[in-house]
């Protein structure tokens, strides 16, 4: 981004740092319909193997093999099963033999660390995604998923939110629509994203030492699909997910010692270096001493 028309980059240092999700999410949002104007999403072209590929990484977390993930079909792509508790698998937790991986883990965040750090990464062109315990969502979905992502070249795609999921009243526009297969959204959550790789190694590096996702999907995500021209994210209406949990997260101090928003914040600030804004040097330095505190232990 550092290289883009200083009009552009000031545009996403206001989205990123400089105005209140109040102000800056409507504007993401017309931004995209602009977009979908000029190059609608909803054209794309017929590929080989449109749905999972072998080499496709998806990641269920559970605890201890309990997760709302439902195996209806085959999938014909790796499947690993992480337990975050890291205690281990209970007897018959893992009835279908996906690979397993136990590791403690706080939140989203630091599974997709350790996921990033642990499991060979696909090939580019492939995808991951890292689908969260409370998420119900079927292997079926994740073939439309995937069939979409491919035939549109779409570099994030997401399940749509049902009508009775938090999120629809949070971010109404991941709410599944009528009579679509997708429509196109300025990001996609971290309940259960599915990026390409290109996408993948260029948000992770923001995710450095946190224990939540918080801060990922509203400013890593978008700023890095920029960054690649690559801004092209969509809500699968045809495969809509329900969350099964009541609550969120926001309130939680991790290990680091910080709140999920303060680590949304050490994101936000990361974000604007990278872009090669200056940020408040003490604050920044602060978070990062608590992430880096934890990275060490």
């Amino acid at each position: 981004m550092r290289e883009r028309p200083e009009a552009e980059r000031q545009l996403w240092a206001r989205w990123v740092l400089g105005s209140h999700s109040d102000q800056f999410l409507p504007e993401m949002v017309a931004a995209v319909e602009q977009l979908d104007r000029e190059d609608p999403i909803a054209y794309g072209k017929p590929v080989i193997n449109p749905g999972p590929r072998a080499d496709d990484l998806l990641v269920i977390t559970s605890a201890r093999g309990r997760h709302g993930f439902v195996v209806d079909c085959p999938l014909p792509c790796r499947v690993v099963l992480l337990d975050f508790t890291g205690e281990g698998f209970e007897p018959g937790g893992n009835p279908h033999g996906f690979e397993e991986l136990s590791t403690p883990c706080e939140g989203m965040g630091e599974a997709m660390n350790v996921v990033w750090r642990e499991l060979e990464m696909p090939p580019e062109d492939h995808y991951i995604s890292v689908i969260c315990d409370d998420v119900m969502l079927t292997a079926s979905d994740v073939v439309k998923l995937l069939a979409l992502a491919r035939l549109h070249q779409l570099s994030a795609i997401q399940p749509a939110v049902a009508l009775n999921h938090e999120l629809s009243r949070e971010y109404g526009f991941l709410r599944q629509r009528p009579c679509v297969s997708m429509h196109r959204v300025p990001f996609v959550e971290m309940m259960a994203p599915f990026m390409r790789r290109d996408l993948w190694d260029l948000v992770l590096p923001f995710n450095r030492g946190k224990g939540s996702g918080y801060g990922l999907d509203r400013f890593a995500l978008t700023t890095c699909g920029a960054h690649l021209n690559a801004w092209r994210f969509a809500a699968a209406d045809c495969a809509p997910m329900t969350h099964i949990r009541r609550g969120r997260t926001i309130q939680k101090r991790y290990r680091n010692g910080l709140l999920s928003k303060e680590e949304e914040y050490l994101v936000r600030l990361r974000v604007m270096l990278a872009m090669g804004f200056d940020v408040d040097r003490e604050i920044y330095e602060r978070l990062e001493a608590a992430v880096s505190s934890r990275t060490a232990v």
